[in-house]
């Protein structure tokens, strides 16, 4: 199977996931079920994923880089509206996705992402001499605990929040930091 194929195949699977995830939680989902929806084997399927998890880490890695790309493309005071607005568009996902349980990977995706902005952030702000209240990390894993437990929070409330209340918080609660 060439590079081409395999992407395409990845990619297929991704999609099927992503719009079951429309409709039910993660757990509820099957391998049989997402083959039975792409018309892809069961083989095939394990020939690209070990398990649904690890197809779940592929969803969540290419919305991750979509996520970077917003990060480069607008200004933190944006961003933050931005990403709650992503989020918001894929609602349900989100919420299936959390519904039942925290999935650490998905956790784990969060806290990289936020973690690399933030750590990107501090160290900028060491460089124009400014003084931190700790090491880096330590500063880092204060702010980005605090950033996935409030979005965290709002996915699981149903976005019962405004998204650009939110927004605004987290900008507000970072901004010495940015």
């Amino acid at each position: 199977m060439n590079r081409n194929n395999q992407l395409e195949t990845k990619q297929i699977l991704a999609n099927v996931l992503l719009d079951l995830l429309e409709t039910k939680p993660f757990p509820k989902i099957t391998v049989n079920e997402l083959c039975e929806k792409s018309t892809i084997v069961r083989s095939t399927f394990y020939l690209h994923f070990q398990d649904k998890y690890e197809l779940l880490a592929y969803c969540l890695d290419e919305i991750s880089k979509e996520w970077e790309l917003l990060m480069e493309t607008h200004a933190p005071k944006d961003f933050f509206i931005v990403l709650l607005n992503n989020c918001h568009e894929k609602e349900k996902t989100f919420y299936n996705i959390f519904e039942t349980e925290l999935n650490e990977e998905v956790i784990e995706m969060f806290y990289q992402f936020f973690s690399r902005y933030i750590t990107q952030c501090l160290e900028e702000k060491l460089a124009r001499g400014a003084l931190l209240p700790g090491p880096v990390e330590s500063v880092t894993a204060f702010y980005v605990s605090g950033l996935i437990g409030m979005t965290l929070r709002w996915i699981k409330s149903g976005y019962k929040l405004p998204k650009e209340t939110l927004a605004s918080c987290q900008y507000q609660l970072l901004k010495d930091i940015l």
